[in-house]
């Protein structure tokens, strides 16, 4: 198999103060998605600052599997991306590929009706199971080689589509683990060989390429160790072009809430943040823009009280 090296840095355009931005809006019962996205890229600095009109983005979900978010990608999210995009004029392709106990990828696909939903907005699917796959030399501590979907690694642009939630072996998922989902499953398996390593794994396989932008759905989440369980909700959607630093305000986010799970050390202990750091994958020290609430939906009984107050305090 053919060799490729990382592809060049992709430069964060969305700063303040010289520090990655990071944009939560809130979304509550009745708001539209699409506007939501909206905002929280204007408020960003805008999509053009990246991906400009005319250029080509694969956008990369979480089909893990076929259980409903916060284990994958909601439809209802993916659809209002799709169509700001659109609205962008941007040309559109999905790609992905399931988790190793879901397998193959298109029965999840088939389980969450993703084609259908596709098919509605022109949109073609890549299935990474069925892409060629390349060697990329990432020459890190944990990985010297990972293998890769070829369409993905040479996309001009990437937009990662993470959820936020808590996970048993990588303590949380977001939008560095979201990597996992474009390498080999001979990798994952590597990746999974020993538990010790994972998390730092993890974090360096992203110096293969980075997304020019995450879309975080953070309206609904799962805290348990597991990250399955009793659903709590932030209420949230955000946008950053930093991964490491959307993640850090995820786990955050989550830690607010109390419950037995993987992620209650402090950040300096988290494996996935330190070595993405090291790396200048991203960065742990990152500025916070929190948009008021819908003055037309904040006020409603159509959501549990509890998240509002959580979300108020974040």
């Amino acid at each position: 198999m053919k060799s490729y090296p990382v592809r060049q840095r992709v430069i964060n355009k969305y700063l303040h103060n010289k520090k990655p931005l990071v944009v939560k809006v809130p979304h509550l019962n009745g708001d539209y998605l699409p506007e939501s996205i909206c905002i929280a890229l204007k408020e960003l600095g805008g999509l053009e600052k990246s991906i400009k009109s005319g250029d080509s983005v694969i956008v990369k979900p979480n089909f893990n599997c076929a259980e409903p978010t916060p284990l994958s990608t909601s439809l209802d999210f993916l659809s209002a991306v799709i169509e700001v995009l659109h609205d962008h004029n941007i040309n559109v392709k999905v790609g992905e590929m399931c988790g190793r106990a879901a397998w193959p990828t298109e029965t999840v696909i088939s389980k969450l009706v993703v084609r259908k939903v596709l098919k509605r907005y022109d949109v073609e699917f890549i299935n990474f199971e069925k892409d060629e796959w390349i060697s990329v030399d990432i020459n890190g501590d944990y990985w010297k080689t990972i293998n890769v979907p070829k369409s993905i690694y040479e996309a001009d642009h990437r937009i990662y589509l993470p959820n936020m939630r808590c996970h048993s072996s990588a303590r949380f998922t977001g939008a560095m683990k979201l990597g996992v989902g474009w390498i080999s499953p001979e990798d994952r398996e590597i990746m999974h060989s020993d538990k010790t390593k994972t998390e730092a794994m993890i974090g360096e396989l992203n110096l293969a390429f980075q997304p020019d932008l995450v879309i975080m759905d953070a309206r609904r989440s799962t805290i348990s160790w597991a990250g399955r369980g009793n659903y709590v909700y932030p209420n949230l959607i955000m946008a950053s072009g930093d991964m490491v630093a959307i993640d850090t305000e995820a786990v955050k986010i989550l830690k607010q809430y109390p419950e037995k799970n993987r992620i209650g050390i402090p950040f300096s202990e988290m494996k996935t943040f330190t070595v993405a750091e090291q790396h200048e994958l991203g960065s742990m020290d990152y500025e916070v823009v929190v948009l008021p609430a819908n003055d037309a939906t904040r006020h409603t009984d159509n959501f549990d009280p509890a998240a509002l107050a959580v979300m108020n305090d974040i």
